[in-house]
């Protein structure tokens, strides 16, 4: 049996057996979000057993039910483990120890607002050796990605399904060197348009998330790029530039073409490189 610990990242379990996917997806319908690979990619190394078991709404005992078939051992150490997956053991002592600047950006994003300048702003504010505290609704999976391109260590700790703290470390500058950028290019509506055109209707699926509360847009984008046929490409409206879609879709071989036609009315393109 392979040790593990409430500690142990979701990632962690998919690399060793794959087969822990629909285990885990198993337990609830939040958890089924695993399945999607795009949307896999993105929490699986960001979270662990005892943070899952909070957006799932379980327990460590399920988790224990459905991975020791797989060859796992899960480690409940006690009672209150299993019920309280909050513990203040669980974050890193960088978290505990260093100062921390909160910023709870949940009300700004019920508004409408894209709070993302404003936590760049914060995290370039710091002092190395401060902590950025972002709270929020949601795991902000592009926003860890981003910060930590920028060199900053991150650690997100579940309160329960609505609300996460994120934390992260500014540590030096040299710390981490940054990745490349997105495969992005910028176009007007007339190359837009050319371009759309040049793709056979049955060869491109169209998506309209602009009446959608964020994170569903991100959310609902992600998933549908997972479904494309070989050959196939997204067409999406949408009313912001989406900035986290596009940190999520550095590494995965897209290209992503924008037309920002009107402030509310934007336009992208996607399809593999």
């Amino acid at each position: 049996m392979i040790k593990i610990s409430p500690n142990t990242r979701i990632s962690e379990l998919v690399k060793t057996n794959s087969a822990s996917i629909e285990a885990i997806a198993s337990l609830s319908k939040p958890l089924e979000k695993l399945k999607n690979p795009l949307l896999r990619k993105l929490l699986a190394a960001r979270v662990n057993i005892a943070e899952a078991a909070k957006i799932g709404g379980c327990s460590l005992s399920d988790f224990k039910r459905v991975l020791e078939p797989l060859g796992f051992s899960l480690a409940i150490e006690s009672p209150e483990e299993d019920t309280d997956t909050n513990a203040t053991n669980l974050l890193p002592d960088w978290c505990v120890n260093n100062p921390v600047v909160k910023m709870d950006v949940r009300q700004g994003i019920a508004e409408g607002n894209d709070p993302l300048k404003e936590i760049l702003t914060s995290y370039r504010q710091l002092q190395e050796g401060q902590v950025l505290c972002i709270i929020n609704n949601f795991i902000p999976s592009p926003l860890i990605s981003l910060l930590e391109k920028k060199g900053a260590q991150s650690f997100t700790h579940t309160i329960d399904q609505e609300e996460y703290h994120s934390y992260f470390l500014k540590k030096g500058i040299n710390s981490k060197l940054q990745k490349e950028t997105p495969s992005l290019s910028m176009m007007n509506l007339e190359e837009f348009e050319f371009l759309l055109d040049s793709y056979l209707p049955d060869d491109t699926v169209r998506l309209d998330v602009r009446e959608l509360p964020m994170p569903q847009p991100m959310e609902r984008i992600l998933e549908t790029l997972s479904t494309l046929e070989e050959g196939q490409a997204l067409y999406v409206r949408h009313q912001r530039v989406p900035l986290h879609l596009l940190e999520a879709l550095q590494t995965d071989n897209f290209a992503v073409h924008l037309c920002v036609k009107e402030e509310v009315d934007v336009r992208l393109f996607i399809h593999h490189i």
